[in-house]
């Protein structure tokens, strides 16, 4: 069963002096696609459906692979470590050392599928994927399929095994282990697991733990790990009686278990350890709170609009299409739509001790379609600047590839690694566009679908009006579900910021909190899908072991004489330098604030 090796099997020649075994519950926060290795066929499958999720072969239960929960790890400890020592040291390398017996190579970490369990009341569910192209928002014609979800609130009961050759190893493996799991806290950017993370699919966060520790040096631990069978280890892992995680920080949670389980000065020492490690990230978050309103007109305003949440602005209406819930499906013809997401803590029935897999249909502001919106916005915004400047289209195009993403079907050059990773401030030069194209993925991630408090569902129904009469066409009645009002909060993690990206955001945010041209969802030539930036933060996480600096987004764009102004006005020259033509940028006391709003008009 074991997805990630069999050194931890009592059969192999692998003879570590004290094993650590772990039961890791991860419970899944968002929708999520665990795509299959091998998708069968549709007439081998008797389905339409285009993406299966992957399944036990003996149960037909879906699973989450050991070597997937592996390379998660393995990225995190990369990634916060700034190379790939640490991560050898506990999870090995791809090229074992020569010889016959164990070597470098070999991982310290058993890890064993993980088996789901899903919320009650929900199942593995089939939805309709659709390609969205970022410059019209509409669905790209024959980009359609359908593919299995993983429903928020399924949880995975993982089994995991620590090697420890001695006890001089013990507490750099276990620190080593508590750094790694600290990107399934399922607060920060996080790791996600499946297919379409960028658009806030598969977040995830570890809920519970469960540890044994046996020292084989002794006849008592030998057989307390050697007699027991692996449905008696698996039966244990997925015992409740362990430490939870909760919305607290995953990395501490496994501490505290350790501090259970293990002896005092190991613990104290594996924290010192894992606290050795600076977080070598360099990252930033956009924290947005859009509200599904617009501001209104003089004459409303003058007349005493509804307003309220006391924001001076007008409720709209919003239709992300679904298919009706199963007591509307014969009263509505589209609905808005509703995902399942984990209940409230104090709104479950559950003990604080259980997994709170219980789920609560909500409304979401979207996935795809909201992502896309952003993403439009930011290349009409780098497309006008770039215009406007004089600069060269393949550069723009580049440039706007590398942050936002590209596949086969986009056109614009290839940028250079240098130029990706903002390389261009210290002279690294874009390719001529004869280079070619590659898919890119997206260094700006939308972190989960958010869900919308406030508002109301509204009920509309419509009809199509002849153009050539004005009259009512029969038979072309029509009802919807929509959501009225209320509002969400959006978080945008973005990989390696620089000023020229910071600037564009600050832009992308005074857009949506001004006018919005551009709507979310269907109905848009109508009104609806009008949404209002009410809160914008934007915080920068320097990767030297440095404190996070955050500018006030919205505060800039409203008073540009303050501190976060006058920042947001340098990202705003380094985003006029990098879409501009190739000649040395003015002196910046030449350039008043107005010329650096210019750029989006």
């Amino acid at each position: 069963m074991s997805g990630h090796g069999h050194e931890g099997r009592p059969d192999t020649p692998r003879t570590p002096r004290i094993v650590w075994e772990f039961g890791l519950r991860l419970l899944l926060l968002t929708d999520t696609h665990i795509g299959a290795a091998q998708t069968p066929p549709r007439h081998a499958a008797e389905s339409d459906v285009d993406l299966l999720v992957d399944r036990d072969p003996r149960t037909g239960v879906p699973r989450l692979r050991a070597t997937t929960l592996a390379g998660l790890l393995r990225h995190e400890l990369v990634e916060r470590t700034g190379g790939p020592g640490p991560a050898r040291a506990l999870l090995g390398s791809a090229a074992p050392a020569a010889g016959s017996g164990p070597g470098p190579g070999t991982s310290a970490l058993d890890i064993d599928d993980g088996n789901a369990e899903l919320p009650e009341g929900a199942g593995v569910t089939v939805r309709t994927g659709t390609r969205v192209d970022p410059e019209t928002g509409a669905v790209r014609p024959g980009r359609t399929w359908q593919w299995e979800v993983l429903p928020a609130g399924t949880v995975f009961t993982v089994p995991m095994r620590l090697h420890v050759p001695g006890p001089e190893d013990e507490a750099g493996l276990l620190g080593l282990l508590i750094l790694a799991s600290a990107g399934l806290d399922g607060t920060g950017p996080g790791r996600h697991v499946g297919g379409r993370t960028g658009r806030g699919y598969g977040r995830m966060r570890a809920a519970h733990w469960n540890a044994r520790r046996h020292d084989l040096a002794g006849e008592r631990g030998w057989f307390a790990y050697h007699a027991r069978t692996w449905e008696e280890r698996w039966a244990e892992a997925a015992a409740p009686g362990g430490t939870a995680g909760g919305a607290a920080d995953a990395a501490d949670a496994l501490t505290r278990c350790l501090d259970t389980v293990g002896p005092a000065p190991v613990a104290a020492r594996a924290r010192a350890v894992a606290a050795g490690h600076p977080d070598r990230r360099h990252r930033a978050e956009l924290r947005l709170r859009l509200a599904v309103a617009e501001h209104p007109g003089p004459r409303a305003s003058d007349a005493g609009a509804a307003d309220p949440d006391g924001t001076g602005l007008r409720p709209g209406l919003l239709m992300i299409g679904d298919a009706p819930a199963d007591g509307r499906l014969g009263e509505v013809d589209r609905a808005h739509r509703y995902r399942p997401a984990p209940a409230a803590p104090a709104r479950s029935a559950r003990p604080a001790a259980d997994d709170g897999v219980d789920v609560d249909l909500v409304p979401v502001l979207g996935d795809t379609a909201l992502f896309a919106l952003v993403k439009r916005i930011g290349e009409r915004l780098a497309r006008d600047a770039a215009e406007h400047l004089g600069g060269d289209p393949a550069r723009w195009r580049a440039w706007n590839a590398s942050w936002w993403g590209s596949d086969a079907e986009e056109s614009g050059p290839r940028p250079s690694p240098a130029f990706a990773q903002g390389g261009a401030s210290r002279g690294a030069e874009l390719p001529p566009s004869s280079v070619g194209l590659r898919p890119q993925p997206s260094r700006i991630r939308l972190r989960a679908a958010p869900a919308i408090t406030g508002g109301a569902p509204l009920t509309t129904t419509r009809l199509t009006v002849d153009a050539l009469f004005g009259d009512a066409v029969d038979g072309r009645l029509y009802t919807s579900d929509l959501h009225c009002g209320g509002s969400a909060d959006v978080v945008l993690d973005v990989r390696d910021p620089d000023d020229a990206v910071r600037g564009m955001l600050a832009l992308v945010v005074r857009e949506l909190a001004t006018v919005p041209f551009d709507t979310l969802g269907s109905g848009g030539g109508s009104g609806n899908g009008r949404l209002t930036a009410t809160r914008a933060s934007l915080t920068t996480v320097p990767g030297d072991g440095g404190p996070p600096h955050t500018v006030d987004v919205l505060e800039a764009v409203r008073h540009p004489d303050t501190e976060d102004g006058r920042t947001a006005r340098r990202w705003l020259v380094a985003l006029r330098a990098r879409l501009g033509p190739d000649r040395p940028a003015a002196a910046g006391p030449s350039h008043s604030t107005a010329s650096e709003e210019e750029p989006h008009r």
